[in-house]
């Protein structure tokens, strides 16, 4: 059972790796569009008042178990 296991794993690596060897470089550069988000300004103030949001509460429960802030 193992062995079969670890080669169907073992061949579905393979497969992805032929995929990924096979896709077009242009294809992959989706991710420059992403960076489009670091200039919404709604986006990076909803991202900084998350941010914001967790430190403060970490900060909050820290104070409760002695970790400085």
């Amino acid at each position: 059972m193992a062995l079969a296991v670890s080669v169907t794993t073992t061949l579905l690596n393979a497969v992805i790796f032929v995929g990924q060897l096979s896709t077009p470089a242009s294809a992959r550069t989706t991710g420059t569009q992403i960076s489009k988000f670091l200039d919404d300004d709604d986006f990076v103030a909803g991202v900084a008042k998350i941010v914001r949001k967790t430190v403060r509460d970490y900060c909050t429960v820290g104070k409760k178990n002695g970790i400085e802030c």
